[in-house]
């Protein structure tokens, strides 16, 4: 109930799609992850990665807003999930604010604990503004690939 309540309130701010990235459930409640997201157009489906604190990547993929979430487990790599949050510390990613989603949404999501913060803009192209570390990790997480 509480995420058909929120699903409805994103769709009446226009924010869909970061609604649909911020609902992707991570594996464990309160576990570390990272999630770069790409969704929306037409369908309203996307893709992804995730990494978690313990290195385990997922790519997630759903066909369209409403389909479930395809889970695909591709690897390991902690010293990647190590790397990408310390990069993001140094930035100051939880310090960022920018919630911009539009017709195409791509995100970047960090849960910490209970903690959860996450930037969102519009197309698949990052925003100037955007600290390039933030881009730097946002993009080699959408490209990891297993050794």
């Amino acid at each position: 109930m509480v995420i058909q309540q929120i699903v409805q309130r994103c769709r009446k701010s226009g924010a869909v799609l970061l609604g649909a990235a911020l609902l992707l459930t991570p594996a464990t409640a309160g576990a570390e992850s990272l999630t770069a997201w790409c969704g929306g157009g037409f369908t309203g489906g996307g893709s992804g990665m995730r990494i978690a604190g313990d290195g385990a990547v997922t790519r997630l993929a759903r066909t369209t807003a409403a389909a479930p979430l395809a889970l695909s487990p591709l690897g390991q790599d902690q010293a990647a999930f190590r790397r990408w949050s310390a990069a993001l510390e140094a930035a100051g990613f939880a310090a960022l604010r920018l919630n911009q989603p539009g017709n195409m949404t791509c995100s970047l999501v960090l849960e910490t604990g209970a903690a959860r913060h996450a930037v969102a803009w519009p197309g698949i192209t990052a925003p100037a503004g955007l600290p390039a570390p933030v881009v730097t990790v946002f993009e080699e997480l959408r490209r990891w690939a297993p050794d």
